[in-house]
Formats: structure tokens, C-alpha cells, sequence
């Protein structure tokens, strides 16, 4: 019986949803995971008319899927992985809330259900940060940019009403995965025209009035939506 290769039902602990999602039944191989994201990439890429939440939502699985053989083949060895990207993803979160900010983080419940609450959280992914006002500077960026191999699942950052500058925008560059990026309010000014070359996925972008000239704003592309603040001019 044929079924929706995107169904988002609730899987159980011997069939998480990410395989659901991708088509497959353990056991699975790598190769096995690489080729049903390759088949179903093909017919669910926004750029051959497929959806771009559901691309988005397949994309993760195939994320999934590869830690879950992974953790299967080796428990000890794909922890022992996690544990060091964990812990800077922690640092990141500290440091936010210290500074007036806050955090989400995405939980992986097939993990727990195969590991128990102790370790269970290892796998967990670090998809959003806020913060706003003088937290919101250069010292904070630079600590996102040096932590940005663990940030792969960073989707939103807002760093609003501070201090953030040019420099500090330049170290956000390597978070690759970003989707939100506010930065209102902040004194970013001539590079705001080029972050959305940086970040391909991007789709809103939030920035400073004067941050970008005339030209730079009717050449955004299509799928960022800009707002630009009422506040002072950025720098």
C-alpha cells in the first residue's frame, strides 16, 4: 500500500519518523538513507515544483535518519561525537541568557526512547536565539562564528535594539543554516546589502533604516522578506 513519502505522523521507537518520512523500515544503511533522500529530493525540490516546507521537513529527516544509523552502528562511538558539538551549543545558550536572551532547542525523541533521559539529549539541536539590546553586540557574534559548526540547526537569530555592528554581522557568515535573521535596531550598515548571498535559505531579514541603499533593496531577492525598523539610522 502506497503512502505519503512526507506523512508526519508519530512514529514509534523502532520506526522514528524520519525514516517514515524518507520511506524506509529498519535496518537501514547509510546508503540506503542517501539514496531514498536522492528519490524523493528529486520530486520534492521547490525549484521542480515541489513545496518548500516539505523540502525543508525532508531535508531534516535525512539529517535524522543519518544519526540514527549511525547511533545504531556504534552507540558509544556517534556519542562521543555529539557530546563536544553539545556542549558548545550549551555555551551558546548560557551566554544568550545571561545577556537577557533565550533559546530553543529541538528535542530528538527517538534518541530517548533508545538511550534514556540521561544521554537524551545529546542529539538535540540548537534552532533558535534571541536577544535583545546591549547583549546584542560584536562579542556575542563572534562566539556564534567560532561555534558555528555546532550551530548547523541555528534557523532564527535575532540580535535587536544593540550595539552589533559590521564587524560583528561579518562573523554570523558561517551560519549557513539561517532562515530569520532580525537585526533591527542594531548599527549594522554597508554589509546588510550582502547577507543574503550569504545565507541561501534565508526568508526574512530585519535591518536598520539606512542600512541598505535604494538600489540594494530592489535587488533583494524574491524569497527574503525585508522589514526595515523606524529606529535611528544604522551605522
Amino acid at each position: 500500500m502506497s503512502h505519503d513519502p512526507l506523512s508526519t505522523r508519530a512514529a514509534d521507537s523502532q520506526h522514528p519518523e524520519c525514516l517514515t518520512i524518507l520511506g524506509l523500515m529498519p535496518p537501514v544503511t547509510l546508503e540506503d538513507v542517501k539514496q531514498a533522500f536522492l528519490v524523493r529530493a528529486r520530486e520534492a525540490h521547490p525549484d521542480r515544483g515541489g513545496d518548500a516546507a516539505a523540502f525543508v521537513r525532508l531535508q531534516k529527516a535525512f539529517d535524522e535518519a543519518n544519526d540514527f544509523v549511525k547511533f545504531k552502528a556504534s552507540k558509544l562511538e556517534w556519542l562521543a561525537s555529539k557530546i563536544e558539538a553539545y556542549a558548545q551549543q550549551q555555551e551558546v545558550v548560557s551566554e544568550a541568557i545571561d545577556r537577557g536572551g533565550s533559546a530553543d532547542m529541538e528535542e530528538t525523541d527517538w534518541l530517548r526512547k533508545s538511550f534514556g533521559e540521561d544521554f537524551g539529549h545529546v542529539a538535540d539541536k540548537l534552532v533558535a536565539v534571541r536577544l535583545h539590546g546591549p547583549g546584542a553586540d560584536d562579542v556575542f557574534a563572534i562566539l556564534l562564528g567560532f561555534r558555528a559548526d555546532s550551530l548547523k540547526d541555528l534557523a532564527t537569530l535575532e540580535l535587536t535594539g544593540g550595539p552589533l555592528g559590521d564587524e560583528g554581522l561579518l562573523q554570523l557568515k558561517p551560519l549557513k543554516g539561517l532562515r530569520r535573521l532580525d537585526l533591527r535596531g542594531s548599527r549594522v550598515g554597508r554589509l546588510a546589502a550582502e547577507v543574503p548571498g550569504w545565507f541561501e535559505h534565508l526568508e526574512f531579514l530585519g535591518l536598520p533604516r539606512g542600512a541598505l541603499g535604494m538600489f540594494a533593496r530592489m535587488t533583494m531577492p524574491r524569497r527574503v522578506k525585508l522589514v526595515i525598523d523606524e529606529g535611528p539610522e544604522g551605522g
